[in-house]
């Protein structure tokens, strides 16, 4: 099994008001790409209720840093209660809006490392002796890269 960091747990991003949220998927979809990451969706589901709708997306980004290090963002976006209308041709929706933030680096991705007792050894001297400052680096970048992306959507939602 890979060893996952756990960099960054359930940061939340809270949000009420009018909005496109196509565009607001397709600016977070864009932030990914320009940074090499590539998104799974792992679920879409929309229901109705009454007259108001609810959805939740679950996606998760991730990138190959080196030989050993991936690093994984996972995002759930929760859209709800809300209403959809039109303002100047384009869909926008009206409501509440929460976007959980989870980042988590997995280390020997391919296992590599572990198969072989010898090479489990190996593994761990490496781990505690060797690429500690270099492990460091990898989490805070990704701790970084949430942060720009929360500040992304801040932007584009004016908040």
């Amino acid at each position: 099994m890979v060893h996952t960091d756990k960099v960054v747990r359930d940061l939340e991003f809270l949000y009420e008001g009018v909005f496109d949220f196509k565009e607001l998927l397709e600016i977070i979809k864009e932030f990914c790409d320009k940074r090499g990451y590539d998104i799974d969706e792992k679920l879409y589901n929309n229901k109705v209720k009454g007259d108001f709708k609810n959805t939740v997306i679950k996606w998760t980004a991730d990138r190959k840093i080196d030989d050993y290090n991936k690093c994984v963002v996972k995002l759930i976006i929760n859209l709800n209660d809300y209403k959809e209308g039109y303002v100047d041709g384009r869909k926008i929706v009206d409501g509440n809006l929460k976007i959980t933030f989870n980042g988590e680096v997995e280390r020997d991705y391919d296992e590599k490392w572990k198969k072989a007792p010898t090479k489990k050894f190996l593994r761990a001297v490496y781990e505690k002796y060797i690429v500690e400052s270099k492990q460091d680096k990898v989490n805070s970048s990704l701790k970084n890269l949430i942060d720009d992306l929360k500040n992304e959507i801040k932007l584009y939602l004016k908040v």
